[in-house]
């Protein structure tokens, strides 16, 4: 491949993650914002993209256990492409990840790739957070 082909690739692949990148900016971010009443809740930090297919996946078992465990554990996602600043401060190296932190903000569990809801719920339990439901 001579070097005005490589040179030609090169510029369309950084056009196209340009693109990329600019799309993401103007898609709506779910991003939560935490109330001084909810900082002393535990915590179960989701950081992904809304770009990533197993990040996709993992939106209806957020918001089932956000429901689930609601005024219990702050349920929260954090999309690395609109806050990149999240990914190096969290040290994410791979998406999905989820983190649980306790009330004092203290790293649990970390868990890289797609995690079900049944799977985050057992590791939320093993932490001693029950579901608002069974608290009843």
């Amino acid at each position: 491949m001579n070097k005005i082909t490589r040179f030609i690739i090169v510029i369309f692949v950084c056009m196209l993650a340009g693109a990329a990148i600019l799309a993401d900016k103007n898609h709506e971010s779910t991003d939560t914002t935490i109330t001084p009443a909810d900082r002393n809740l535990p915590r179960l930090l989701d950081l992904g993209s809304h770009n990533c297919t197993p990040c996709q996946m993992m939106v209806p078992e957020l918001e089932a256990l956000s429901a689930e465990y609601a005024g219990v554990v702050n349920v929260e996602f954090i999309d690395v492409n609109v806050n990149p600043d999240a990914a190096r401060s969290y040290d994410i190296r791979l998406i999905p990840t989820q983190i649980i932190f306790d009330a004092d903000g203290n790293e649990l569990f970390r868990h890289k790739g797609y995690m079900s809801r049944e799977d985050m719920a057992a590791k939320l339990i093993e932490f001693g957070y029950n579901s608002s439901s069974s608290q009843g």
